[in-house]
């Protein structure tokens, strides 16, 4: 059943301080590449040589399927995918106390797929939907992979860096009146593991999936910083403990500026929070206020989908969109 899906598209900008592409545009750089001959063709003909298999196991590979070259803009995909992954079902009976999990290899030839993202380069300029659990991180690593190591693009010393961008709308003014970065915020955090009754096991063991680098909620790496901060494993559980039940933790980290002497440069705080999941970065203003929003360059779409899969077509479509409303209104330079 087709139907539209509200999404976000969040705008990156290639970052490349040592010159590692001589010059060249990201877009260029992969087209490049697509066209890079071996014996046997072109690796824009032979998927294979697309595929990265991820280290350090060499477990997951990530993989550019879909790709489309138009000559002023280079779109494409990034899927995520265990070869011989096991499905893990519900097995679906009549009414009773708990239900059996058992679990389904994928049919001869086929691989379950994870996670896929959507992404348009233009010049040094990138458009990205994210997954669940693919973000423009794997997308500087794959493309690193793809422009260092499978190809010879850019420099070895190089490295896809995505820089994210600041909206002066969301922040309610000046960049430079950027008093304070807060990063995270409330989130739920289960303050027990959760266990079967004593007693009670499991029919059929399953295989547990973690996707590579998988984004964690602002709750579970909360308590990552409730750690840093108080240096003492029994007072963090301790604390997980007092939490009431239907209640969540509020842990936020506040990083700002003081000083009246210069201009200080947002780029670097720009570059080092670029990767976090929407909605982990808001800011405080000049007069104090607060903003509601994730504070990078992002803009609303309504994507056509057919279940889970979204219509390649209809992304490429609202990515392009995202671009030209971003040149027109002033956010970027074409």
């Amino acid at each position: 059943m087709t139907e539209r899906k509200s999404l976000t598209v969040h705008y990156r900008r290639m970052d490349d301080p040592v010159g590692a592409l001589n010059g060249a545009t990201l877009e260029a750089s992969i087209r490049n590449a697509i066209a890079d001959q071996f014996e046997g063709g072109s690796l824009g003909e032979h998927w294979r040589r697309r595929a990265w298999q991820v280290p350090p196991d060499h477990s997951d590979t990530l993989l550019m399927n879909i790709y489309q070259d138009d000559g002023t803009s280079f779109f494409g995909d990034l899927t995520i995918y265990t070869r011989g992954f096991m499905q893990a079902l519900l097995h679906n009976e009549e009414d009773v106390a708990m239900l059996p999990v058992e679990q389904q290899p994928p049919p001869q030839g086929r691989e379950y797929i994870h996670s896929m993202m959507f992404w348009l380069v233009i010049g040094n300029h990138v458009m990205t939907i994210q997954s669940r659990s693919l973000s423009t991180k794997h997308l500087e690593q794959y493309m690193t992979w793809l422009l260092s190591e499978r190809t010879q693009q850019m420099r070895s010393d190089g490295h896809i860096i995505l820089t994210a961008k600041f909206d002066s709308e969301e922040v309610g003014g000046n960049l430079d009146d950027v008093r304070e970065i807060i990063i995270g915020g409330t989130g739920a955090v289960e303050a027990a593991p959760a266990r079967l009754p004593d007693g009670i096991t499991r029919e059929r063991a399953v295989d547990q999936h973690v996707d590579v680098d998988a984004r964690r909620s602002w709750g579970d790496r909360a308590i990552d910083v409730l750690r840093a901060i108080m240096s003492n494993e029994a007072d963090v559980q301790k604390l997980l403990g007092s939490i009431p039940e239907g209640a969540d933790l509020d842990v936020s980290v506040h990083i700002g500026y003081k000083t009246r002497k210069r201009r200080v440069s947002r780029a670097p705080m720009q570059q080092a929070l670029r990767n976090l999941p929407e909605g982990e970065i808001t800011a405080i203003g000049k007069s104090g206020r607060l903003t509601g929003k994730d504070i990078r360059l992002s803009f609303p779409v309504r994507v056509l989908s057919n279940g889970n899969l979204l219509d390649p077509i209809d992304v490429r479509a609202k990515l392009l969109s995202a671009y030209e409303y971003f040149v027109e209104n002033g956010k970027i330079e074409p």
